[in-house]
């Protein structure tokens, strides 16, 4: 398929952007895929698909001409999505959990303390306090 028919049956011109080139694949796809013609017959159904199948043809055509640029030259200038600073990979979460485990010793061991101040008063002995 040449590049004209390409574009003329996905409706872009010749030296369109591949981002405009997928959308118009994905806006003919909609209306032409086979399994979105629910109540359609079995023929409609594979004419639906012959034309889906020339969708992606033409797709496949188009996008060969463009070079393939790796994400992270597409996207320059865009900010990147990796978390900045020393805490990435496993060891991050693996201190995370540390500090967490921490939290909870400490808090299980203060409500202990002042469940044992509470029943040394009910008890009614003295707890002494240290003097400033």
């Amino acid at each position: 398929m040449s590049p004209a028919d390409a574009a003329k049956l996905l409706g872009v011109d010749v030296g369109a952007g591949i981002q405009e080139i997928q959308h118009a694949y994905a806006r003919q796809a909609r209306l032409n895929h086979p399994d979105l013609l629910v109540d359609a017959s079995d023929e409609e159904r594979r004419s639906a698909g012959l034309r889906f199948a020339e969708l992606h043809d033409a797709r496949d055509a188009l996008l060969a001409q463009k070079p393939v640029l790796p994400v992270e030259v597409l996207y320059e200038d865009r900010p990147s999505r990796r978390p900045a600073g020393p805490m990435r990979g496993p060891w991050s979460t693996v201190l995370v959990f540390l500090v967490l485990a921490m939290v909870v010793v400490f808090v299980v061991t203060m409500q202990d303390g002042f469940r044992m101040d509470m029943v040394e008063n009910l008890r009614g002995t003295t707890i002494e306090t240290p003097s400033p």
